[in-house]
């Protein structure tokens, strides 16, 4: 009983002092500087789906022209590459390099560049499995999602930082 008291106290003490010191989580309202977004893609783009879901997602309506929208997203390009970066002892591949990319712009509904073409990329290495080859795929195939999540991500923390700043963005 007595330690549970102490615990308790330990407790308020910490979140008295996290408090105290201005300590908050770090986070982000990207809907409350853009009202509605405009998308357009290259034809068969991997990020358009993920992108206008995150959109959604984060509050921001999609708008229907890119004249009623006030950002234009506009994803130009999209790369997903395997390399080779080690072999066995039996001269096979033992790791590949998975690297995904993505090439964008944003605009304003004037048509002005808050964000002007930029390449994101992210890379990974995983081992090849030679005894457990599908596993190994759906490692690659998890990675590949994985970096996908990051770079949307990114492009979201990009949008935010042009509404938030359109002056300084181009």
């Amino acid at each position: 009983m007595r330690t549970a008291a102490v615990r308790g106290v330990v407790l308020l003490v910490l979140a008295v002092t996290a408090s105290g010191c201005g300590f908050q989580l770090r986070s982000w309202d990207i809907a409350s500087s853009i009202e509605s977004a405009y998308l357009t893609a290259s034809p068969r783009n991997a990020f358009e789906a993920p992108l206008r879901q995150a959109l959604r997602q984060a509050g921001i309506a999609e708008a229907a022209t890119p004249g009623e929208a006030t950002v234009v997203v506009t994803l130009l390009e999209d790369r997903r590459e395997r390399r080779s970066v080690s072999v066995s002892s039996q001269a096979r591949a033992a790791e590949y390099e998975v690297s995904v990319g993505v090439r964008f712009q944003v605009e304003d509904a004037q048509g002005r560049d808050l964000i002007p073409d930029q390449w994101l990329e992210r890379q990974r290495v995983f081992r090849i499995d030679r005894d457990n080859i599908v596993g190994s795929s759906e490692e690659q195939a998890l990675l590949e999602r994985e970096m996908e999540a990051d770079l949307v991500q990114q492009i979201l923390r990009s949008l935010n930082a042009a509404a938030a700043d359109p002056a300084g963005a181009a």
